[in-house]
């Protein structure tokens, strides 16, 4: 069952697929990112998500 959070304006969205493995999407505008982090915690992999999102909108930024 995924989990749906919000960060910077962001939606995205933590999955477990396996014990050690979850898997993300970010819906960041039109575009769709899928990644996939190996932790036993879900709050790792929300966390890393959140990064994933602040290099995304970091290198928007600057290529403006």
């Amino acid at each position: 069952m995924p989990t749906i959070y919000i960060h910077r304006g962001v939606t995205f969205s933590v999955t477990r697929q396996y014990d050690d493995q979850f898997e993300i999407i970010i819906e960041l505008g039109k575009e769709v990112l899928h990644s996939t982090v190996r932790t036993r915690l879900p709050e790792l992999a929300k966390r890393r998500a959140e990064m994933l999102i602040n290099r995304k909108l970091r290198d928007r930024l600057k290529s403006v």
